[in-house]
């Protein structure tokens, strides 16, 4: 059985055809499906002891997932108490308090690789009011191929290929991987950490995340990515959840304003202070701009399309400016060949010469003739999010 960590991901793609423009709307990449599951604690749970301080212990169980959610009801914790979902053998634990991150006793715990999750209740002096589980994610590999958007050869490398590069090490930090509900799936797309006046503003596609209840079930992970260029050793990671979603965009062209597909969210704690963000652009783009394309493309570990081609011998540039493919706003889309997958939705493309953000990647294949993929011009985005965003002139 693969990890989570590991998983080979689909996602479902959508044909948008624009005059001779044929746009691949890169989906987010499905990982699991939402299942119904009942249990819950003894209401009240009871008092625990200093040599016995475990009060309730549950074993969630999906057969055959390879990765394990479980969605809490009700969660009303004594003031000192703890919750803990957690792997059989302990390698990974998480940890809640009171009625949760949200205050109101709804949870979706974080990941547990694997398909089953034990619960158990730690009691002190209080007498708490416990849990109840309504569902489950669970975690799948059974899903059908679809196109990857490669252009010739793929061209991604580890973000570790580029560290030393100056600038490199600081833009690629806050790019995350976005793993979260949304009408009875579990989906992946790829976000970063945005300059704004919200802390921990976070930026990804509409057509990732569009509503409360996928921000209230996120889990952005971040630093997943190989220590060494080529290798296979994961980092250690970092895990946040969601806080309250600030705007959004719908795909769909309506208007002047919208057709830009992008959503602004908020994090919990402070992923900031040790990942730091990246600044938004609103300069006007140029063809030939080199740029890096930062992304978790199937789900995987961080990448960077840098080259074009598996050679190393084309860099990645911009290749089309003021487009308008697909649904997408008049005028707003940027073209580029370097390579991406379901899961790319919501990364930044970075000018390399700034290290600021100038496009938002979510189109695949705009024109099959060149093999190009797209993103919304910051630009437009900075205009429509208006004082959510705090972007450069560079």
């Amino acid at each position: 059985m693969k990890p989570l960590s590991r998983m080979l991901l689909t996602a479902a793609v959508s044909l948008l055809v624009t005059g001779t423009a044929v746009a691949w709307a890169e989906s987010p990449r499905q990982a699991g499906e939402i299942r119904p599951y009942r249990s819950e604690s003894p209401h009240p749970y009871g008092l625990g002891t200093s040599a016995r301080p475990v009060v309730w212990t549950d074993r969630v169980v999906s057969p055959g997932a390879s990765f394990i959610r479980v969605h809490f009801t009700g969660l009303d914790l004594a003031p000192g108490d703890r919750l803990t979902v957690s792997s059989p053998d302990g390698s990974r634990v998480w940890t809640y308090t009171g009625k949760g991150p949200r205050g109101n006793g709804d949870l979706w715990a974080f990941a547990i690789d694997g398909d089953t999750a034990v619960v158990r209740i730690y009691g002190g002096r209080g007498v708490g009011q416990g849990y109840r589980i309504d569902a489950i994610g669970h975690g799948t590999e059974r899903l059908a191929p679809v196109p990857e958007v490669i252009c010739s050869t793929d061209g991604r490398e580890d973000v570790a290929c580029h560290l030393r590069e100056s600038g490199f090490a600081a833009a690629q930090a806050p790019v995350a991987r976005l793993l979260f509900p949304s009408g009875g799936f579990l989906y992946l797309c790829t976000g970063w950490l945005a300059a704004g006046p919200n802390g921990s503003t976070l930026v990804t596609n509409n057509h990732c995340i569009d509503k409360q209840s996928s921000v209230d079930g996120l889990q952005a992970t971040f630093n997943y990515q190989n220590t060494k260029c080529g290798g296979a050793v994961l980092a250690t990671s970092t895990d946040y959840a969601g806080g309250l979603l600030l705007k959004t965009n719908n795909v769909n062209r309506h208007g002047h304003k919208m057709g830009l597909d992008y959503t602004l969210l908020t994090l919990q704690g402070d992923p900031e202070a040790t990942w730091g963000e990246l600044t938004p652009s609103t300069r006007a783009l140029a063809i030939g701009d080199p740029i890096w394309f930062i992304e978790h493309g199937g789900g995987g570990p961080k990448q960077v399309g840098y080259y074009e081609d598996a050679d190393h011998a084309v860099r990645c540039q911009i290749r089309t400016v003021d487009q308008t493919y697909g649904h997408s706003a008049v005028g707003s889309q940027a073209g580029y060949t370097c390579d991406s997958e379901g899961g790319s939705s919501g990364s930044p493309i970075v000018d390399s010469a700034t290290g600021h953000v100038i496009s938002l990647h979510h189109f695949g294949n705009v024109d099959t003739g060149l093999c190009l993929n797209s993103g919304t011009e910051m630009a437009a985005i900075c205009a429509d999010a208006a004082g959510l965003l705090s972007c450069a002139a560079d």
